[in-house]
This record gives C-alpha cells, structure tokens and sequence, in this order.
C-alpha cells in the first residue's frame, strides 16, 4: 500500500493538519470523507421517508421522480450535493449498473447502496441489446456465462492467443483486414481496448503496432465511462493481465460494441472463470459503514 511508505510520524502530522481523516482505522482524504458523509445522510433521510429507489439500467424517460443517473460515474461531492437539492416531497431514483466497471472517481456509492438493503431495487436493464450473440452479450454475462462464438452470426468472436505477440498480430489482422472486409466498416469504426497500458500487449504496444491504421486505441477503463460506443470493438487480454480481468471487463465490451466484439486473449482459461465467478476487487469505501450505522 501507498500508505506504508509514510512514517507514522507524516501520518499523525497528516491527521493534526485535517488533510485526511482517521475512519475507524481507514484514512481518508477529508474531503472525500465529509461527501461519503454528506451521502449518507441525504440517503438515510430519503430512505426514513419512504422516497427513494434504485434502478438498474437506465430511467424511462417521463418518470415523474428526480432522476440521479449514472450514479457510478459521479464524483461523490457531486452526487451529495444533487441529493441536497432534491426537491421537498419529491421521490427519488438513483440509476445505475452495478455490474459495469467502478467509475473514474472514488467510492462505490451503487454498491454500497445496494448492500445496505434498505430500499426498493428495480433492474430494467434489457435482456438484449440488438440482435445475434452480441445482443444478449451483456445479460449473459451478468448472470456468469461467456456464449460460445457462432460461426453464422460472427457478432462475437473469441480469439485465444498462445502469447502477447499473437495477441498483436490478431489485431493487426482484424483491423487491417476481417472486421472490414466482413461488416463494411473502416478502420476508424473500430477501438481497440486493453485494461492495462503497460506490457507487451498493453495500449501503447497496441497503438504502436496499430499506427496510421485509423484505428483508436484506449484503456478499457477509460473507455467505459466515455460516452462513445462504437461499430466494433476488439478487446485485447494480454498475459500479464490474467490476474487482473474480470466480469466486468467483459461487460464493458459488450456494452460498448453495437455490431461485432472480437475478444483477443491470451489469458487461457483465466477469462471464462472470471466471468463465471464474478470475482473482483473490491473498492473500500465509508459510504458502507456510514449507511449501516444509520
């Protein structure tokens, strides 16, 4: 941990000047320990009343709530202070997707809110999401499960590679050549997505051997919270991150691709049992602790 590097004389320095704050043994910056807080009371306040729910996937346009949405993409100042400008009397519904990606900022608000079971959960996220073995990627997933590739459709393909350097030469060939030739797009319809930057077969090997393709090369997290999706997508698992992937990972891909998914993997069968086993790190925030307490 980072924070093992700091003497405990820097720490309780730290704690004296109000830069960061002891939690029952977590430190924490302060300011994101006063907007966990600040969470935690609007949602317990509104949770007393009877006056918010949560829901899985996205709001239908109409609902006559005040809508938070993309509650796990929001910095948690942010989502404090919508929560205190909700109007009086109004229901609340916080949306989201626990199973993609944690968002670019800290905390797991989502998460955390679900755990604490004290209100109502609708998931109206869609059992497809367009035709083929594509479309029903993403509830596949979900619910633990990697479809094999068909043959006649070709919307997802998995492509196990032995190496990182055979996970460079498919993609360079998909690019270049397959995905084009087999679904009328050009290079720039396609991304070309990786979960680390680093190694062999991280973003920037990628884009290096991909240069002047047209093609866009980006982090996979980066990329989930975009608001880009793409004509195809190629997912690229190099060997180094086995110990890494996740269910979500996989999510994100199916997400973020509207016709074909081409996943790239050199990771054997680390990539299958981590989608059936959902399996991952798990961020540790106050929000928890802060509604269970309530």
């Amino acid at each position: 941990m980072v924070l093992a590097a700091l003497d405990q004389g820097s720490v309780d320095d730290a704690l004296a000047a109000g830069r960061v704050v002891d939690a029952g043994g977590l430190l924490a910056l302060e300011s994101l320990a006063t907007a966990e807080e600040g969470v935690a009371v609007e949602l317990q306040g509104l949770a007393a009343e009877g006056r918010v729910a949560v829901v899985l996937g996205d709001v239908p346009d109409g609902a006559d709530a005040f809508v938070v949405d993309r509650v796990g993409g929001r910095p948690l100042d942010e989502l404090a202070g919508l929560l205190q400008s909700v109007p009086e009397d109004a229901p609340v519904l916080l949306a989201g997707d626990p199973d993609r990606l944690p968002g670019p900022h800290p905390g797991a608000v989502l998460r955390d809110v679900l755990a604490w079971g004290e209100v109502e959960v609708r998931d109206l996220r869609p059992a497809t999401t367009g035709p083929g073995t594509l479309g029903s990627l993403a509830a596949a997933v979900r619910a633990g499960q990697l479809p094999p590739s068909d043959p006649q459709d070709r919307s997802l393909v998995v492509v196990p590679c032995v190496d990182d350097a055979t996970v460079l030469r498919r993609a360079q060939q998909l690019v270049g050549d397959s995905i084009p030739r087999s679904f009328g797009v050009t290079a720039s319809d396609i991304a070309v997505l990786a979960p680390l930057h680093r190694g062999d077969a991280g973003t920037r090997a990628l884009a290096a051997a991909l240069e002047g393709t047209g093609a866009q090369v980006v982090g996979l997290h980066e990329a989930a919270w975009a608001t880009q999706r793409w004509p195809a997508v190629v997912g690229c698992f190099g060997a180094e991150t086995a110990g890494v992937v996740s269910r979500a990972m996989l999510y994100e891909l199916a997400l973020l691709a509207t016709t074909h998914l081409s996943v790239v993997t050199a990771v054997g069968p680390a990539l299958p049992e981590a989608v059936a086993t959902g399996v991952a790190r798990r961020r540790v925030t106050l929000l928890a602790g802060l509604l269970a307490e309530g």
